[in-house]
């Protein structure tokens, strides 16, 4: 599998962050693959992926993969920038979280 090739070892941000989408009561992987992509987080329930961008992103390749991901795989990606990822952030980022499955839910 060409993803399989591609995976990076978890950055401390990442596990931070998959652990928040856990304490929420999802369940969640680390690292999943899409060929010929790795989503770093993936909420396999909500086929919501997770992405921690820090400084080497770029938006116009990212919009690309995001919409790669979106026509191939119905996966939708979640982009949260490494500047925004304290710890005092963990209330923003569940309370969001948690407004995403509810829109899930109605829709």
């Amino acid at each position: 599998m060409v993803g399989r090739n591609l995976r990076k070892k978890d950055t401390p941000h990442e596990l931070m962050v998959l652990e928040w989408v856990r304490t929420t009561g999802l369940g969640a992987n680390a690292q999943e693959d899409f060929p010929p992509y790795v989503v770093d987080i993936y909420i396999p329930d909500m086929k919501l992926g997770i992405e921690v961008d820090g400084p080497l992103h770029f938006s116009r390749k990212d919009k690309k993969r995001d919409q790669e991901l979106q026509d191939r795989y119905g996966v939708d990606i979640w982009r949260l920038p490494l500047k925004i990822l304290k710890m005092s952030y963990k209330e923003e980022f569940t309370n969001q979280l948690m407004e995403k499955v509810e829109e899930q839910s109605n829709a």
